[in-house]
């Protein structure tokens, strides 16, 4: 019961928060013109191909979220006395590797990939609608936040260092039952 508590929160909240991201945008700039996603103010993206890509990557969160809460996988490794640096390395690859293998290869088991992700993803999206929400009331209810104090590289400074704390956390918990 504790898992499927876990499981529907986290998916209602994920959720609820894109929502109303998307909402706020559309209510701030149904032009996208002052969007910050990459996915728009790089690639040039519009409406339709933006939630597309956002409504895929929800769908694939909550398919490895719900692997990751109600399947079994066993990440930790057999050897015993591995450095956190290697035991971080195998938990993500599966194998012993250099930790900086970690920034730009992805684990060959599709189902090791999808245990971390549905851990790893939910969490930042969970912390990334916190953020936004927070972002989204400050602009629409205060005066002194925009176009002041909104900066987007402080904005996405706040969501990569909010994820790689949550990615280092799940490390640093395994390493503890290690």
């Amino acid at each position: 019961m504790k898992k499927i508590i876990k499981f529907t929160s986290i998916t209602i909240w994920i959720i609820i928060s894109r929502a109303y991201d998307v909402y706020a945008t559309w209510q701030f700039t149904p032009d996208l013109s002052k969007e910050a996603n990459p996915l728009v103010s790089i690639f040039g993206l519009n409406w339709g191909p933006l939630l597309f890509i956002i409504i895929g990557l929800l769908l694939y969160t909550f398919y490895a979220l719900y692997i990751n809460t109600f399947k079994i996988f066993d990440l930790l490794p057999a050897e015993k006395g591995l450095k956190f640096s290697e035991f971080m390395t195998y938990v993500y690859l599966g194998k012993k590797d250099s930790w900086l293998s970690i920034l730009y290869k992805f684990p060959k088991d599709k189902r090791r990939l999808n245990y971390l992700m549905g851990y790893w993803l939910s969490r930042a999206l969970v912390f990334a609608g916190i953020v936004s929400t927070i972002m989204w009331m400050l602009i629409n209810y205060t005066d002194f936040y925009y176009p002041k104090f909104h900066k987007t590289a402080v904005l996405y400074s706040i969501l990569v260092i909010g994820a790689l704390i949550i990615w280092i956390d799940f490390y640093k918990k395994l390493y503890k039952k290690y």
